[in-house]
């Protein structure tokens, strides 16, 4: 791909990123709602709109699963909130082994980050938690599984924090993707590359 169409695409998934350095911005309830009208327009199996969510929009209620959290996972104390995204596998397609929810709820949670990302705020997600603690605290339904966690909040602008998330970025090669050749193929798999003779 050259330069000219690197430009064109969309600004927020060349932005995009996963950081975690905030600042204690809360984000105002427009925000929120904003978030959630960019979940409920995302499509499904169907139209069955299997993702159901949990806001965590204050400090207390976040703490409130912190030692329900991976130890690996505890910077998401920091968030200004946190996204907890459930469904119910039998309100979605289970067709040919494949649970539909899986996907519509990923399709979901994607137009949440997009979303955000317009709006200048960063998103994290994560699965290390403990799901039967989790489901205890928030009163989760027990037919209800937790798909993903994502926490939220407005990217610091300090020095320092850029430099460190740079590092990690670097040393974690986070800005790291395949070439097109390896993970796209046409007619068949490791079908011919039509960029050749280009």
């Amino acid at each position: 791909m050259n330069t000219e169409e690197v430009n064109t695409l969309a600004l927020e998934i060349m932005e995009r990123k996963s950081v975690t350095n905030w600042t204690e911005q809360q984000c105002s309830r427009h925000t929120w709602d904003l978030l959630i009208e960019a979940a409920r327009r995302s499509p499904s199996s169907w139209n069955h709109q299997p993702a159901r969510y949990i806001l965590l929009d204050e400090k207390e209620s976040i703490l409130k699963i912190e030692n329900a959290l991976h130890r690996t996972n505890r910077w998401a104390l920091k968030a200004a909130g946190l996204i907890v995204q459930v469904a119910n596998p039998e309100d979605d397609d289970q067709i040919a082994g494949k649970d539909y929810y899986l996907y519509d709820c990923g399709v979901a949670m994607m137009s949440i980050i997009y979303q955000a990302t317009i709006m200048g705020i960063t998103c994290r997600q994560m699965i290390g938690w403990d799901e039967a603690e989790v489901k205890r605290i928030l009163q989760i339904p027990k037919e209800f599984r937790i798909v993903v966690i994502t926490a939220i909040g407005y990217p610091t602008s300090s020095g320092l924090s850029k430099i460190t998330n740079e590092l990690k970025r670097k040393c974690t090669g986070q800005d790291k993707r395949y070439h097109p050749k390896h993970t796209f193929f046409w007619g068949t798999w490791n079908g011919g590359n039509k960029d050749e003779g280009r």
